[in-house]
């Protein structure tokens, strides 16, 4: 679970400070810049996983290009390019490496650094990659400190549940030393047992967590999986409709695709058409459909008449849906979903109705094995449309806004006053009530006992102005 990332020098992002709940909406009109901070995370996912160069071309602006890559550092007029990356995360106790071993994390709440330098001279050296390593570090936050770091308010329950560690320990789980020629080094779990392992920062084509896949460095290894499970999902139209094959992977894809192994493994098909139902009136039922001959499988929704329809002949607002009700159901699924405008093929009544099913994504999932932990879930999204961001509760909103300084342009977010995401803030630093009411359109009603949302603050000020005027003179 990402709880807090810190950026400098990524895109318009510049001296970006954001702490993250289960749930988080970024609002903002389009052009803003709301996406860029869904590319800081899947950058960071990749790095997890890849060298830097791929992961630096994966990222949207790059064109693809080696001469792209200067687009990820935001301008400067300095001589050296430089960026940071500073994540909070709660990673999972127990993991298993690429080999299938089993091991345990001595602590679960961690910080991990990444700074990259940009070498901006053009040299003509062909095997010299754009983009280095300048720092890479990993630490142990105390468990004793989560409540107080942790300002989303989880209960203590759930902190014994998933914060433990370090212990004693004191020693970084990977460090950087040096400043001409910085050396990044990885240690071990027992600090005593052995030399830690050297490499050097700035020639060394990938992170140096990206590397780690031993059981003899748990932590280490937990951060990368943690890491690995944040992802970006866009669902393509083409992958949700696809059948897939009896031996085929049977886990949601970050396009949609095995849906039809997907529904099939969990075995919720009722769990997901009730949630689709509360969507799109009319779906009865979903079900998959085995085909011994071609070895595949498809899924079908039936409808109230009573007419099964394909994956094929679905509309691609209802794939999309399906696809989130499944991933909401699955207790296998794990780590950070960013999702980009959620509402799009939704009626605007269905709005609320879409949120729940999104909430459910960052709701935990108990397994089917009592004794096991669930795994944490997360999700952040992003919007342009006041009808989403009228029925966030307080507490889940960031506003997305463009500052303008030294020839440049910045992205800062800002959430509403009174919530835990305002503790410590100025209130310059919050959302004005003006620039709320240019976000909100007309005046709805808020159930007895229900929790307050963005829309009520609209509603609170209309009734200052409305109020009744006294006629007892």
């Amino acid at each position: 679970m990402l709880t807090r990332l810190q950026i400098k020098g990524f895109k318009n992002l510049h001296d970006v400070d954001l702490r993250f709940g289960p749930f988080t909406c970024i609002a903002g009109r389009n052009g803003v810049g709301k996406s860029n901070l869904f590319d800081a995370i899947t950058f960071l996912s990749d790095l997890a996983s890849m060298p830097l160069l791929a992961a630096a071309l994966k990222v949207r602006g790059t064109g693809d290009r080696i001469g792209g890559i200067e687009n990820l550092f935001a301008r400067s007029d300095a001589e050296s390019k430089q960026m940071t990356l500073i994540a909070e995360m709660i990673v999972p106790g127990e993991v298993t490496d690429d080999y299938d071993r089993q091991a345990t994390a001595s602590a679960t709440f961690l910080q991990y650094t990444l700074v990259l330098g940009l070498d901006t001279q053009r040299s003509d050296d062909l095997g010299r990659d754009p983009i280095y390593i300048e720092k890479e570090e990993l630490i142990a936050r105390s468990s004793s400190d989560a409540a107080k770091q942790l300002p989303f308010q989880p209960s203590k329950e759930w902190l014994m549940r998933h914060v433990i560690g370090p212990g004693k320990r004191t020693t970084p789980f990977i460090a950087t030393e040096g400043i001409e020629e910085p050396a990044i080094k990885i240690y071990g779990e027992k600090t005593s047992a052995r030399r830690p392992s050297t490499v050097p920062a700035k020639k060394s084509p990938q992170t140096v967590l990206s590397g780690v896949n031993a059981s003899s460095h748990p932590t280490a290894l937990a951060a990368r999986r943690e890491m690995q499970s944040w992802r970006l999902l866009q669902l393509e139209p083409s992958a949700l409709r696809a059948p897939d094959e009896y031996r085929g992977p049977a886990r949601l894809s970050a396009t949609g695709g095995h849906l039809p192994n997907t529904l099939m493994r969990i075995g919720s098909q009722n769990e997901v058409a009730e949630q689709l139902a509360e969507l799109i009136p009319g779906i009865v039922s979903v079900d998959v459909d085995s085909d011994d001959v071609r070895q595949q499988r498809t899924l079908g929704v039936t409808m109230r008449n009573r007419e099964r329809y394909a994956a094929s002949s679905l509309s691609d607002g209802t794939l999309r849906f399906l696809a989130l009700a499944v991933l909401a159901s699955d207790p296998q699924a794990s780590g950070l979903t960013c999702l980009e405008e959620p509402e799009n093929g939704i009626h605007p009544q269905r709005i609320p109705e879409m949120l729940r099913l999104v909430r459910r994504l960052a709701e935990e999932v108990e397994p089917e094995e009592k004794h096991l932990v669930p795994p944490l879930r997360q999700v952040i999204i992003n919007t342009h449309s006041p009808l989403v961001v009228a029925e966030l509760h307080d507490g889940d909103l960031l506003m997305a806004e463009t500052l303008r300084a030294r020839r440049a342009e910045w992205i800062h977010f800002k959430p509403l006053g009174n919530t835990w995401r305002a503790t410590g803030l100025e209130p310059t630093e919050l959302i004005s009530k003006g620039e709320l009411q240019a976000y909100l359109g007309g005046p709805t009603t808020r159930a007895p006992g229900t929790q307050r949302r963005v829309l009520d603050h609209y509603n609170q000020q209309l009734d200052m102005f409305n109020a009744p005027a006294d006629r007892s003179a």
